[in-house]
């Protein structure tokens, strides 16, 4: 059970985080980020990662919703549940996704935050950058990327005119959820789940 204390110390770590961090990424990146209202292609196939506490915030928000609409996505859930159960496919359009919008935009989890952004993951102790998947239908970061070699390709960055190569962050949910801003304020996240799942009622 997550407290209303705990939800307080997330909500003053979000702003940080948002301001401080996300806010100055996208700013750095704007020459290669398209996102724009009404977009949401990022929205209609993940899995959605999300903590029980980003996942208490966010039914803040539901809750502050119209009954026709928690209704709705009340009926989504149901239908999305359903069909992974009987197709085992585990990517499916976000239930809080209407008309293309974001219904629980203002508590949306870190995930959703960060997305769009080139960012780099860390193997075998190499860093490799990665171009956000949307890429590869004329989004964030397409007119500089190579969909047959799967990268960035210098040629196409000097061919479009823009000056400065973008830098990549580390914005992996590990490193969101555990550092010292998180620390500081004794923050829990609690287990992670993909979205759905937190639906899925347990069984006796």
């Amino acid at each position: 059970m997550i407290s209303f204390e705990m939800l307080g110390k997330y909500k003053k770590y979000l702003m940080h985080v948002q301001e401080n961090h996300l806010d100055k990424f996208f700013e750095a990146q704007k020459d290669f980020i398209h996102c724009k209202e009404g977009c949401a292609e990022c929205c209609k196939k993940g899995e959605y990662p999300i903590s029980e506490l980003e996942m208490a915030y966010l039914m803040i928000e539901f809750h502050n919703l119209d009954r026709d609409t928690q209704k709705l996505i009340k009926n989504k859930t149901k239908e999305i549940i359903k069909e992974r159960q009987e197709t085992g496919n585990r990517f499916y359009e976000c239930p809080f996704l209407i008309n293309n919008r974001c219904s629980v935009y203002k508590n949306r989890p870190l995930i959703c935050r960060s997305h769009g952004l080139l960012f780099y993951v860390t193997q075998n102790g190499e860093s490799r950058n990665k171009i956000p998947a949307c890429s590869e239908i004329g989004l964030n970061y397409s007119e500089v990327y190579d969909a047959e070699r799967g990268y960035m390709d210098p040629e196409k960055l000097k061919q479009s005119g823009i000056k400065t190569e973008p830098k990549a962050y580390n914005i992996s949910r590990d490193v969101l959820i555990s550092n010292e801003g998180t620390k500081d304020l004794g923050l829990d996240f609690g287990e992670s789940k993909v979205l759905i799942d937190w639906f899925i009622q347990p069984q006796d």
